[in-house]
């Protein structure tokens, strides 16, 4: 088999080989899966950025806008810090080793 016929064969079963496979999927969620704890950080992120900035900024609209930009860094660091600890590969890599056993499945 050429290349570029597995290359069409690849795109044709792409969607369907990704979806069977677990750990694609379990990497894909937590990507972008919101679970309790994200709103949980969102809050928290919001109250200790308040209290913060009151210290900082007498103006009360400068004080809740820093608390929401501060309230997104602490969420998006948690969220950056959560998926060094769920998987080692990125949702790429295990791509490019799914394609390549499924190239070796169908003989490539």
């Amino acid at each position: 088999m050429t290349n570029e016929e597995f290359e069409k064969k690849w795109t044709e079963n792409r969607k369907e080989i990704l979806a069977n496979n677990e750990e694609y999927q379990r990497i894909a969620r937590s990507y972008n899966g919101s679970g309790w704890i994200d709103y949980v950080i969102f809050i928290a992120g919001f109250v200790i950025c308040e209290n913060y900035t009151k210290t900082l900024v007498k103006s009360i609209v400068i004080q809740y806008l820093l608390a929401l930009v501060g309230m997104v860094l602490i969420w998006l660091g948690f969220r950056l810090i959560k998926s060094f600890f769920s998987s080692k590969q990125t949702l790429g890599e295990l791509e490019e080793k799914i394609k390549q056993q499924y190239k070796d499945s169908i003989g490539g």
